[in-house]
């Protein structure tokens, strides 16, 4: 594999960077799951995670400081204000990123028959994830390329 200096590849302007700095960690890319699955409450996050209560709030608050979700409050019967959280539209725009990371897990490291997670249309038929040009025509993958 090419080695590359590290002025090429730590670039402060660098997309894909920034990007992993802000999700290339486990829990971040897991509470944007629950909330694309629909689950929005801390104790959602909390149950379905398995999560600390510390560790849950510290990157709900930097995911609230990306503008990646908004947080609202609300009242059950006699108990106190409680939080919801709610995907901004910065946040919905990672459903392309979650996308293909589904993609490649389903494809690269869950038996076929395993998944339990699938993106599907509002009919419930499977979505595959695609390049297209400007025209809208798909593009092979091997017919793209990174550049500088």
């Amino acid at each position: 594999m090419k080695k590359f200096p590290k002025t090429e590849t730590n670039r402060l302007n660098c997309p894909i960077q920034l990007t992993a700095d802000l999700l290339g960690e486990r829990w971040v890319l897991l509470i944007i799951r629950e909330l694309f699955l629909g689950n929005s409450k801390f104790s959602e996050f909390q149950e379905n995670l398995k999560i600390s209560k510390s560790v849950l709030t510290s990157k709900l608050k930097i995911m609230e400081n990306a503008d990646l979700i908004v947080k609202k409050e609300y009242h059950e019967d006699n108990k106190r204000a409680r939080n919801e959280y709610f995907l901004t539209d910065r946040g919905v725009d990672l459903m392309n990123v979650m996308g293909a990371v589904l993609a490649w897990g389903n494809s690269n490291l869950v038996d076929k028959n395993e998944s339990f997670l699938k993106i599907v249309d509002k009919n419930g038929a499977p979505v595959k994830m695609t390049f297209v040009n400007k025209d809208g025509s798909s593009i092979n993958i091997n017919d793209l390329q990174f550049v500088l």
